[in-house]
């Protein structure tokens, strides 16, 4: 296995930790800390759960307060399994995508040929809803399109997109929950309504402001182009 890649981003009081820990789909889990509380957060773990647990314990509290999936996809959720069972946390993921994390560990061997084991209890989450985070809050926003149940989630002055915006790209809506129509008015909410400084952290790839987003969506808002260099 490749060496994993682990930035650091510093932002508002939090220290964000995004770590490329699956060399073939190259997905991105991010680890959020709480500088002043040391509560953590993990997105998306896709792969390797023994080096995000050391993380994890090497960091803030030493522990693991929030598992937080942006939808279903198998290379998402790859290391959710045995981390909620390491540190005693439900996985939060929203409603919609429920019958995809049931699936996941099939579309792992299909794809990927790999086993991996989905969570066995999560927090559902379903709409636009908020809870306490450090020393401040985590935003969850419904954004359908490439799943049903995909959401983003928007702490202080960062958002996290998972598969739905992606540098110069809209995730892809060609697979099993995808809705064209929805992931373009998903996007076009979220560039309409956060503040041009925001950082957005996607699924995969670089991280880039809803500002760049916002002037790259006027030229090619009609027609976005689709991420396609991976499966999910």
């Amino acid at each position: 296995m490749e060496i994993p890649l682990i930035t650091e981003f510093s932002c508002n009081g939090y220290t964000i930790r995004t770590i490329v820990a699956d060399p073939q789909w190259k997905e991105n889990c991010y680890l959020v800390t709480c500088e002043t509380t040391g509560v953590q957060a993990l997105i998306d773990p896709g792969d390797n759960s023994t080096l995000l647990a050391s993380l994890v314990e090497g960091h803030g509290s030493r522990r693991l307060d929030y598992l937080l999936l942006t939808h279903g996809h198998f290379d998402h959720i790859g290391a959710a399994g045995a981390l909620c069972k390491q540190f005693a946390v439900e996985c939060m993921i929203h409603e919609g995508d429920q019958r995809l994390l049931r699936q996941a560990a099939m579309y792992a061997i299909r794809y990927s040929n790999r086993l991996i084991s989905a969570p066995r209890s999560c927090v559902t989450l379903s709409g636009d809803q908020q809870f306490p985070f450090g020393t401040g809050n985590i935003t969850v926003l419904h954004t359908p399109g490439h799943t049903a149940g995909s959401v983003c989630y928007l702490g202080d002055g960062f958002i996290f997109t998972g598969d739905t915006l992606l540098v110069d790209h809209a995730g892809r809506t060609d697979q099993p929950g995808g809705d064209e129509s929805a992931i373009v008015e998903s996007i076009g909410k979220l560039l309409e309504t956060l503040p041009g400084e925001t950082a957005i952290f996607p699924g995969h790839g670089k991280t880039w402001t809803v500002a760049a987003a916002r002037s790259w969506w006027r030229e090619h808002g009609a027609e976005p182009p689709k991420h396609d260099s991976f499966i999910h």
